[in-house]
């Protein structure tokens, strides 16, 4: 039985904390021949492109980050901003959409990698591609970050 390489497509957070692992797991399917598209914000691609192992395999597509009211200009990631502009950077992520999709359909990848983009597997699944969750955070923390009662009302 022969082996089979797939094409793999990441999304993850735009977090270091976040794109960091996804890049190691990015480095060890490459080695097992897996072809990978990683999309990153396109300033933060210099700061982990000399991670990357296998750029035969592993190919770093930039993301242009659109601008969000309320976000200084040129922020992209976590990094950029202190915490509670956080969920600005969610939203310029989610803004990323029919980025995300022109490239999804261009690409055809077999599977999406993804951690915080919830819009993910609807999209995936009206292409006709398999989404898996890569979460990088402990169960323990997302039952904290998502318990109703830290809700603010």
């Amino acid at each position: 039985m022969a082996d089979k390489t797939f094409h793999i497509a990441m999304y993850p957070w735009f977090a270091l904390g976040h794109i960091t692992p996804f890049v190691h797991l990015a480095n060890k399917l490459a080695e097992n021949g897996h072809k990978i598209s990683f999309f990153v914000p396109a300033k933060t691609l210099r700061r982990v492109e000399a991670f990357n192992l296998h750029p035969d395999l592993v190919t770093f597509i930039p993301i242009i980050v659109p601008h969000v009211e309320g976000l200084p200009l040129g922020a992209e990631t976590t990094n950029d901003v202190p915490f509670p502009l956080h969920p600005l950077i969610m939203t310029a992520m989610d803004c990323t959409e029919p980025d995300i999709e022109a490239y999804l359909r261009e690409l055809k990848p077999h599977f999406v990698f993804f951690d915080f983009a919830c819009w993910l597997p609807t999209l995936t699944r009206k292409l006709g591609i398999k989404s898996v969750v890569y979460c990088v955070i402990s169960s323990g923390t997302i039952g904290y970050l998502l318990s109703p009662a830290r809700k603010d009302y």
